[in-house]
């Protein structure tokens, strides 16, 4: 079983960091390794001459970040774990089960550990000494194929999982940026529906009002016929701020005389309706004296009411605009498989997604997409994990204040370019070199997996055969993606 970047010894002396007990390892215990199990009995002995027993109660810890991976770990009993803890309950842990090899193995390349590795169970295992991987592969030498064979199958589980860390990632910052898009037109339609309860229960009063006041049938229909057509009167008088105003003020006088309370916002509804003193002394011919009062009043409920829900309609499909904009981007509802993109919809909708991120921080987000680009063949869920991961860099480059990231992208005979570009304070030249590295990152612990240029440059260049390539400076960073328009088909098909 693969464990990735895990298991190791940690503490100054080469031992672990609990209160281990350490003894010689028994040769038969090792027989339960699926890699050792059909090894001769002496050179299952030579193993266990040279390996330490651990005995671990659950919980204790083995090793850390940066303690260096000078240990083959065997597990012998009970279960394991490594997680990079930093990065919260979500990172993916390595299991180290009974039966299992873990740590650093012959011709593995790690250095150190990246994670925090535990006991979940009281655990046994045996440790052997990298010094001697040389001499364990000379005297077994059947073990060779074995361990490169194992590292594989280790390094293909460690990427899938790293890959899945990377997503939810993504995922997390995007669903906080829809969470943000959401709030605005959710709280509308809580405060609208709040509002327009309020003012039907009130127009049910004004009712028995008017039929108290000898208000006929006839003219509650005609003042009814004037509340749904009244969204439909020519407003051209409306477009000038200055003639609204007035109109309003007219009407609030108007109505102030007959006495109705709140008479300046009650102006407004009747003015956003198209409705004058005119009109409005038309429709109260056939009423009362006694009725005229509740008769405007219930005419400006049903007239605001039925704007409230117009509000909530807009605001609905703004909410369902969102979801489609978020389905569409992960492409969830279809299978992963080549098609023809349009980079120009992902690019526009990861924009809108971490529209809300920006805002907070006070960075502007500009585009500046060619009016028409060419389609190209490649997987639009991929890309758009592409754009989510350098605009979001971008946003956490740009200065607090004053901060701009300008997405643009254009075509040639032969490939999309597409350029990221922040006004940051760049790229430091004495880590320039090492920015598309694996875990690699600048931020502070907990906020980056160290993963994201990788994940993208992965992509870019390994998925559909372009190239990401950046140039820094302070005040200008640039990070270009460049598709081939003619040959992505051929990659990753």
């Amino acid at each position: 079983m693969g464990l990735g970047n895990s298991f190791g010894t940690l503490d100054d002396t080469g031992g672990p960091k609990s209160h281990a007990d350490r003894s010689h390892v028994d040769a038969a215990a090792l027989r339960g390794v699926e890699l050792f199990a059909d090894l001769a009995d002496d050179e299952l002995a030579w193993i266990a001459e040279r390996a330490e027993r651990i005995e671990l109660a659950p919980g204790e810890r083995m090793f850390e970040p940066g303690d260096s991976a000078e240990w083959m770990f065997i597990a012998l009993e009970g279960v394991l774990q490594a997680r990079r803890e930093h990065l919260g309950p979500t990172a993916p842990a390595f299991v180290l089960r009974a039966g299992d090899i873990g740590g650093t193995i012959p011709f593995s390349r790690m250095t150190q550990f990246n994670a925090t590795g535990r006991a979940v169970t009281r655990a046994v295992v045996a440790r052997f000494p990298k010094s001697l991987f040389g001499e364990l592969l000379r005297r077994i030498p059947r073990l060779e194929s074995r361990m490169v064979e194992h590292l594989v199958d280790r390094v293909r589980d460690a990427t899938r999982r790293e890959a899945q860390l990377e997503k939810l990632a993504a995922l997390g910052k995007l669903s906080a940026g829809m969470a943000h898009e959401l709030n605005n037109p959710t709280a509308a339609v809580l405060r609208v529906v709040g509002e327009a309860n309020r003012r039907l229960d009130e127009r049910g009063r004004l009712t028995a009002i008017l039929v108290s006041s000898g208000v006929t049938s006839a003219a509650v229909e005609r003042l009814d016929a004037m509340r749904r057509t009244a969204q439909t009167r020519p407003k051209d008088a409306l477009d000038d701020a200055l003639a609204r105003s007035e109109r309003e003020d007219n009407l609030a006088q108007w109505l102030g005389a007959k006495g109705m309370a709140e008479s300046w916002s009650r102006a407004a509804t009747f003015v956003e309706s198209g409705l004058d003193e005119r009109l409005l002394s038309d429709a109260l011919a056939d009423v009362p004296p006694a009725g005229q009062l509740a008769a405007l009043e219930w005419l400006e409920i049903g007239l605001a009411t039925q704007t409230l829900f117009a509000s909530v309609d807009h605001a609905a499909k703004r909410i369902a605009e969102l979801v489609d904009l978020m389905r569409t981007y992960t492409h969830r509802d279809r299978g992963r498989g080549i098609e023809d993109v349009d980079i120009r919809e992902g690019i526009d909708n990861t924009l809108t997604l971490l529209a809300g991120p920006a805002r907070e921080k006070g960075v502007t987000l500009e585009r500046a997409l060619a009016r028409e680009l060419p389609r190209m063949r490649g997987y639009p869920a991929e890309l758009n994990q592409v754009w989510s991961n350098l605009v979001e860099n971008a946003i956490d480059a740009a200065p607090q204040a004053g901060g701009r990231v300008l997405v643009s992208a254009s075509a040639t005979d032969q490939s999309l370019v597409a350029e990221v570009r922040d006004n940051g304070g760049g790229i430091p030249a004495t880590i320039r070199d090492r920015i598309f590295e694996p875990f690699f990152t600048t931020k502070e612990v907990g906020h980056g997996t160290g993963l994201g240029l990788d994940t993208a440059r992965r992509i870019v260049a390994d998925l559909h055969g372009g190239e990401l390539s950046f140039t820094s400076e302070p005040g200008d960073t640039r990070f270009v993606v460049t598709l081939p328009l003619a040959t992505v088909s051929n990659f990753g098909a």
